[in-house]
């Protein structure tokens, strides 16, 4: 019998630069329909936090692997690098499994 892969949930918290806290936020809404359309990506949220110029974002994947070529995707296409020049502090990237 095989093992069905794990789906994993991923979490990053983000600081946005003071005052580009909008262009960080408009630029990660942008990508948010190629994330959801990615292939093994099951869900992919936003939610922001504009007092504190911090956002999250939530998604869930089928397998961490779906999750890994989605992050290889994004940085052959240099979409992390354009993002980086927006953050403020180093994100915080977790990933859980799902039980």
């Amino acid at each position: 019998m095989t093992k069905t892969p794990e789906k994993e949930a991923i979490v990053v918290t983000v600081k946005a630069i003071p005052s580009l806290f909008d262009e960080l936020v408009a630029a990660t809404q942008a990508m948010m329909p190629e994330t959801r359309a990615f292939p093994g990506c099951i869900e992919a949220h936003l939610l922001l936090a504009p007092e504190r110029e911090e956002m999250v974002i939530f998604q869930i994947w089928e397998s961490s692997e779906a999750q890994s070529a989605y992050l290889t995707w994004r940085a052959e296409r240099g979409d992390f690098e354009r993002l980086g020049e927006l953050i403020h502090d180093e994100q915080i990237f977790r990933t859980y499994s799902l039980g």
